[in-house]
């Protein structure tokens, strides 16, 4: 204030001096005068208009640049998957830049990441969304600047990153400075007419920045767009400059990002190629057109070559076989996850090795089609045909003795007269006790002859309605003792089928015979035949104990028995299921289960039907 009754002193002296010496030129800085006086007022509210459409705009200016900047690193992040980076970035921005809320909000409307952690309701990023097309948005209220910016995450979808700030209004204060300076600007009209030709021109360099202020599409980004013709004046340049140097400011901050994210992507791949090249067991990603996109160490010396060599070729030029090609093939087709598993015999020029494939399609987009992991099991085949070679030699030598311990204890029971009757209790556990362990080392033999590929089958024309008949008969008497209602429900015309009618109807029994088995008393067993598609399917359906998934995919292997306390209390030696499945697999078929653990089983064995005859 000091300064400025100063100011106002010398001009006062000025004006007295012209009015002593030029009377005209003192009438019209007077006229001047009281004409910037009435028009004080105007001015005044001008100016504060002014000012606060100024800060309005540089407000939401502001805030837009943070959410631009801020946009572009939190797509980066949601296509990484980086949940935790993002959360953190979207809180630290809300801080640094004092918003007064920063968050990214997904279609659906759930908050994936907030400046307030309690707002959250999206805990982990979903592998994709819906693609809405998300509009851009920018609204004041108060002194609160919010402004909605819509993101778009390759591979995934859209979202919305949604930022308000503060900007300040005019004050009390900042009315009395401009009235003060205004009253200023008025006392000091005599000095700025003197000196009006020099300063014109830079009053029209600051008006050409107010208009370019003015005029700024409220949807531009680009900073540049603020710049003026240099040719107005040190003004004009000293603006240009602090825009140039604002808008560096702001690509070396988004460079900057972007080489932070990227650096921290490369730090994931490189860590997860390692542990990849770690692996014991081959590891190939096949791309959509057969191309290897990604394969470790493992896979190429299983397949006898190296890295380099598999890196963008063709998966057929190292793999051959025709069963796991058309499984990479139905991968890429199919739309169904399932998993594949074919063994290979690999021929080499000291040793031949077994390789197992399994074969898994993938359904995320930019990763490829199917991926292959490569196991060799050569040793592990060896030790089955090691003990596969023992059982059957072992089963050949019980089977001889037992016959003839089973004939010597018939023998010894149709002699009734001289036995007791202890003797003929203990004859005739010896005898049943010899016909289960026949019916046991007659299972190894079997399974031990389908493994060495020494199983033949007797084929003939077998009447599937008289042998499902047969089996009915069989163990209905079993079904009765446990109370178990006993159904089967036969389609009036079933086909001939062209196999080994005994072997068919072994694999019959072990199936009804188990669910009759691990049925509990007053429950049900319901067999159904399903004509279709060429194969007849023969589902045999209880309400027992179930199993688990995990031994649900072990219980067609041989002498597996379930875990179950239930299943213990059973007796049984874990062949039936595996010398059925084998049985049936000879024939071109297969046996599959669903299961679920205290709610049943159904077993569904499946033949193809070759022949179109039918039987009433």
């Amino acid at each position: 204030m000091k300064n400025e009754r100063l100011i106002i002193g010398r001009l006062s002296i000025v004006g007295r001096a012209l009015v002593r010496g030029r009377t005209a030129f003192n009438v019209l800085i007077f006229v001047l005068v009281c004409i910037f006086f009435i028009n004080m007022t105007i001015s005044i509210g001008y100016n504060l208009f002014f000012q606060k459409e100024l800060e309005e705009i540089t407000g939401i200016r502001n805030v837009k640049v943070v959410g631009n900047i801020l946009a572009r690193s939190t797509e980066a992040l949601m296509a990484v998957g980086e949940v935790s980076t993002l959360r953190r970035a979207v809180s630290e921005a809300a801080l640094e830049h004092d918003l007064e809320y920063c968050r990214i909000v997904l279609p659906d409307g759930g908050v994936l990441a907030d400046s307030d952690p309690k707002k959250i309701t999206v805990l982990e990023l979903p592998e994709s969304w819906n693609k809405a097309s998300l509009p851009y948005t920018e609204a004041v209220e108060g002194q609160c600047a919010m402004l909605s910016f819509p993101l778009d995450v390759p591979g995934r979808g859209g979202a919305l990153l949604q930022i308000a700030g503060r900007f300040s209004r005019p004050s009390v204060k900042d009315v009395e400075s401009q009235t003060a300076q205004m009253t200023i600007a008025c006392l000091a009209l005599v000095v700025m007419l003197l000196v009006h030709h020099h300063v014109r021109p830079r009053l029209k360099a600051i008006d050409t920045i107010h208009q370019a202020l003015q005029d700024t599409n409220s949807t531009q980004t680009d900073i540049a767009a603020l710049e003026i013709d240099p040719r107005l004046g040190t003004e004009a340049l000293a603006w240009n400059k602090i825009i140039r140097q604002t808008q560096g400011q702001q690509v070396r901050f988004a460079i900057e990002h972007v080489r932070e994210s990227i650096q921290e992507k490369s730090k994931v791949n490189v860590a997860l190629g390692a542990a990849c090249d770690a692996l014991p067991y081959g590891l190939i990603v096949v791309g959509e057109r057969m191309g290897v996109d990604y394969a470790n160490g493992a896979a190429a010396s299983l397949l006898r070559t190296n890295v380099e060599e598999l890196h963008n070729q063709e998966i057929t030029q190292f793999v051959t076989n025709e069963r796991v090609i058309e499984a990479i093939r139905d991968a890429a087709e199919s739309p169904l996850y399932k998993r594949t598993i074919v063994e290979v015999k690999q021929d080499g020029s000291s040793s031949s090795s077994v390789l197992r494939f399994m074969i898994r399609p993938i359904r995320q987009e930019n990763l490829g089609v199917a991926v292959l992991m490569i196991e060799d099991i050569t040793q592990q085949k060896m030790a089955e045909e090691a003990r596969s070679g023992f059982l059957a030699s072992a089963a050949h030598e019980l089977r001889t003795p037992l016959t003839n311990i089973r004939l010597c204890a018939e023998t010894a029971l149709e002699d009734t007269e001289h036995n007791s009757i202890e003797t003929l209790k203990f004859l005739n556990i010896i005898n049943e006790e010899s016909h289960r362990l026949e019916r046991t080392v007659s299972g190894i033999l079997s399974v031990a002859e389908v493994e060495a590929g020494s199983f033949t089958l007797m084929r003939d024309d077998v009447r599937l309605d008289v042998l499902l008949k047969q089996v009915k008969a069989d163990h209905e008497m079993h079904a009765k003792e446990k109370q178990i209602q006993f159904e089967f429900d036969i389609l009036p015309k079933l086909p001939i089928l062209h196999g080994d009618r005994d072997k068919i109807l072994l694999a019959l029994h072990n199936l009804i015979g188990n669910a009759l088995k691990y049925t509990p008393e007053k429950n049900s067993v319901s067999v159904k035949t399903v004509l279709e598609k060429g194969q007849i399917s023969i589902a045999v359906s209880d309400t027992g104990i179930g199993m688990s998934r995990e031994d649900a995919e072990k219980v067609f292997d041989k002498f597996y028995r379930a875990g179950d306390k239930r299943v213990k209390e059973v007796t049984g030696s874990g062949l039936g299921l595996a010398i059925a499945r084998q049985v049936i697999r000879q024939h071109g078929g297969d046996i599959t289960v669903e299961t679920e653990l205290n709610k049943g089983s159904t077993f569904t064995l499946t033949l193809p039907v070759i022949t179109e005859e039918v039987v009433a």
